[in-house]
């Protein structure tokens, strides 16, 4: 069942990205605080009301999608990939995409990996669960007609459509290996977000997708589809084996473009900084040397609270930015997503997509 959730006015504040103080932040949102309510609490439908007023925009009159949209379509891809796992690259990648549907857009996240970690950290536990149909069910697919049962692999995690997954199970290394012997299997991805365009531009601003660790047919889908928005953004820790690996994932994209002609380029998250180690300030001279330009901005610090990403209050696995969102790893990673929106060029219906260019 979707939850709700909501936050403080600090928190809101870091959120919202508009530069305001908490007292414009209250009037951009337009209500006023509930009676009986000691402090007031935000959402993320307020959020994105608080965008489009701060844009001089009536959020009322505001269609639920960029108009009617094109055939074949799609919002802003945030591919994530890497070939070693251990990095943080799930970590990273939900919680960065929980912090977006917290901001107020409406996020789907699909978790292309068979081991299920996202799907588990957004609350949907697949280890007994049957009736989950996971991205495989349509990968195998050729056909561009769009896929009438779509939503009904979709499960909500936060009410009003701002955060959902089609979500993983074990299952999913079946649909992989049968991409093995497909034919055009590196297009099967970018088949299936096009024949569905309509119905993801209509409910979605941005979709993240968590790919698993290695090279694997639907994570090299997933890479071809990731032309779409000209880039995959990837997790490194600095240190010796990760960056073999960045560099292996590098030379991948690059036979992509050599056989697809698909100009696929990188964008690169730090995690688990660590700058009093000798091999961790070393291993960031060859990232800045090699690999400057594709650098995000925003570096994860390394952050014991990855590892307990759980509700205090039910146990449940949560995205450490809803549990924690003032803790110093939250706090990056709504810095990394602040990045994203402008990197992706993620916006809303009826505000004008920001400069990519970074």
């Amino acid at each position: 069942m979707a939850r709700k959730v909501d936050f403080k006015t600090s928190v809101a504040v870091m959120l919202s990205g508009l530069d305001v103080p908490a007292k414009r932040l209250q009037d951009l949102v337009g209500r006023e605080k509930p009676p009986g309510q000691h402090h007031m609490r935000y959402t993320p439908a307020d959020l994105r009301s608080a965008r489009y007023r701060f844009a001089g925009i009536d959020p009322t009159n505001i269609p639920k999608s960029k108009g009617k949209p094109k055939t074949g379509a799609i919002p802003p891809i945030i591919m994530t990939r890497m070939t070693k796992g251990g990095v943080g690259k799930t970590s990273i990648s939900v919680n960065a995409a929980t912090a977006l549907a917290l901001m107020g857009y409406r996020v789907l996240v699909i978790d292309a990996d068979p081991q299920a970690t996202a799907s588990n950290l957004l609350g949907v536990e697949s280890t007994f669960d049957t009736t989950i149909k996971h991205i495989g069910h349509f990968l195998v697919k050729k056909s561009a007609d769009p896929d009438t049962d779509l939503s009904e692999a979709i499960v909500h995690v936060y009410e009003g459509g701002f955060l959902d997954v089609i979500p993983s199970d074990i299952t999913l290394a079946e649909a992989d290996a049968s991409l093995v012997t497909a034919m055009a299997s590196h297009e099967r991805a970018l088949l299936f977000l096009k024949r569905n365009g309509a119905f993801l531009s209509e409910n979605y601003d941005v979709i993240v997708v968590d790919t698993a660790p290695g090279t694997t047919p639907i994570g090299l889908a997933f890479s071809y589809a990731a032309k779409e928005s000209g880039k995959v953004l990837t997790v490194v820790e600095p240190e010796g084996s990760c960056l073999r690996a960045l560099d292996s994932l590098s030379s991948n994209l690059a036979e992509i473009e050599a056989m697809t002609g698909a100009k696929i380029g990188l964008e690169v998250v730090i995690n688990k900084y660590h700058p009093q180690l000798k091999h961790v300030r070393e291993s960031m001279g060859f990232l800045y040397s090699k690999y400057g330009t594709m650098l995000n901005d925003s570096i994860v610090p390394t952050f014991s609270g990855f590892s307990r990403q759980l509700n205090p209050q039910t146990r449940e696995a949560v995205p450490l930015v809803e549990s924690d969102p003032s803790s110093a790893g939250s706090i990056a990673i709504i810095d990394v997503a602040k990045s994203l929106i402008l990197s992706f060029g993620i916006t809303q219906p009826g505000l004008p997509k920001v400069d990519t260019e970074r």
